[in-house]
């Protein structure tokens, strides 16, 4: 739903985990922090297996009008490339970006949309990062135990579109579980299928646990992985 000013650390809505992002967003002045601990990716193909670790990280901030801005990075990757004759690691920061999320017009208690343009930019270190910064621009709506994700982005590769719906099938005050499928075209070419965990531990703290198994030949055999999120006092 729509937040608001001095709204409760217990009905904030983390992006994390997922495929998609949560349609509302922070009321003026709240700041929340969403860290992967780490996330992960796995890929088997022609006998070349890849392991990648990323501490990615979000910063988000309220800024009023249904606005917010998020500050995200891999703050640290490790990545790990091996074959029958070879055995490559690569560390050191990765690349970063910056996002605005608004709420769009029509969102109420029962329906919730959101818009999130984010942009790529180039700040990891020189065997990590990209050759050219990304660009998305996503919408995610939800309405009840349903949500739907649509993003379409622009890269090094290409263009391509992502869509993902999901559903919540356990929802209390303190845990919360859904599973998703992605489908991706061009440049975001995948096949997936996926499910995760929350636990609030707190009102302000959230834990998450996630898997998503791709079954495309050019995508991820298997990412996930173990994050927190929380407001900052």
């Amino acid at each position: 739903m729509r937040r608001c000013a001095g709204q409760d650390a217990a009905d904030v809505e983390f992006d994390r985990p997922g495929l998609g992002f949560s349609p509302s967003v922070l009321a003026p002045g709240q700041i929340a922090w969403e860290q992967g601990l780490p996330d992960i990716g796995h890929a088997d193909s022609d006998g070349v297996r890849t392991t990648r670790y990323a501490a990615a990280s979000v910063l988000r901030v309220g800024l009023g009008a249904d606005l917010e801005l998020q500050l995200g990075s891999d703050s640290r990757v490790w990545e790990r490339t091996r074959s029958a004759d070879a055995h490559e690691r690569v560390h050191g920061g990765g690349d970063s970006n910056v996002a605005l999320k608004w709420v769009l017009p029509g969102s109420n208690d029962d329906t919730q949309w959101a818009l999130l343009a984010r942009q790529g930019v180039l700040t990891g270190a020189s065997d990590i990062r990209a050759e050219r910064a990304q660009q998305d621009l996503g919408v995610s709506v939800a309405t009840g135990d349903l949500a739907f994700y649509v993003n379409g982005t622009r890269d090094e590769t290409g263009t391509g579109w992502t869509v993902s719906p999901s559903y919540t099938f356990l929802s209390t005050d303190s845990l919360g579980a859904y599973v998703e499928a992605g489908l991706g075209t061009g440049a975001q070419r995948s096949r997936a299928l996926g499910t995760g965990v929350t636990w609030r531990v707190a009102p302000a703290v959230q834990l998450d646990l996630s898997v998503l198994r791709g079954f495309a030949a050019d995508e991820d055999d298997w990412t996930g992985g173990f994050g927190v999120s929380f407001l900052l006092p």
